[in-house]
């Protein structure tokens, strides 16, 4: 099993328990990955004119985005980026006075940290 499988199979259960901080960091950290494996290509597939009445257009749905798949320690290093970028967040709503935003972050940090030294990979 994949860490991409690893927290999709945990997405589920903490919804059905209802974990909403460990919910929000094992979904941000499921989007930066998906995000990783997709890249947009500049310019889509065109479409010759039908007729000298029609202009040419551009087809959607052809090849605007390629998915490449990433490996457990590419996965894994997106994932530990979320958990210093949510770290590196709190230390700063600290700084500005926000205690309560400061400490939802940090919880999410460790929430997500947990599960990802929890993965046998």
């Amino acid at each position: 099993m994949d860490l991409m499988t690893y927290l999709r199979e945990d997405l589920v259960r903490l919804m059905k328990r209802r974990e909403k901080v460990a919910l929000r960091a094992v979904r941000d950290a499921i989007g930066a990955i998906q995000n990783a494996e997709t890249s947009y290509v500049t310019t889509p597939a065109t479409v010759a004119a039908a007729s000298e009445f029609v202009a040419g257009g551009v087809r959607f749905g052809q090849a605007e985005r390629v998915v490449r798949a990433l490996d457990d320690q590419q996965m894994m290093a997106l994932a530990r980026g979320e958990v210093t970028r949510r770290l590196e967040e709190s230390a700063r709503y600290r700084d500005l006075g926000d205690v309560d935003g400061a400490l939802m972050l940090k919880a999410e940090a460790l929430a997500l940290a947990d599960r990802l030294d929890a993965y046998a990979g």
